[in-house]
């Protein structure tokens, strides 16, 4: 009988060690040849609705809940960095992305989460 608060307790203390397993940083490079030009569609750190839009020679837009700006886009060492018109003041960002099955996890700086998308199109 003892084998079985040990196969619970390694099932619980596993399932987070195979989930951070299957995730994978999604390169500058993926950003450029999946992102541009097309709509990421998913919600915010929050959970309101959002999308993204980065565009062949810099242009970007963004609508998060009920806030849509415009700005301008970069792709970084580690991931890509935006600049608002309005949001943040018009201070750049940089953000690192990483992918879990078919949801990609947007990442601040400080590794807080930004937002996840579920769809790209």
């Amino acid at each position: 009988m003892t084998s079985r608060p040990l196969a619970a307790a390694c099932l619980l203390a596993c399932v987070p060690v195979l989930a951070l397993a299957q995730e994978a940083p999604v390169t500058p490079k993926e950003i450029e040849d999946t992102w541009v030009g097309r709509t990421l569609v998913g919600t915010t750190g929050a959970g309101a609705p959002a999308t993204l839009k980065l565009l062949p020679g810099g242009a970007a837009a963004v609508s998060a809940g009920s806030t849509n700006d415009i700005g301008t886009w970069r792709l970084s060492d580690s991931g890509y960095c935006t600049t608002w018109r309005t949001i943040r003041a018009g201070q750049e960002r940089c953000f690192t992305a990483r992918r879990a099955g078919t949801k990609i996890a947007v990442h601040n700086p400080d590794g807080s989460l930004s937002g996840t998308f579920t769809e790209i199109k």
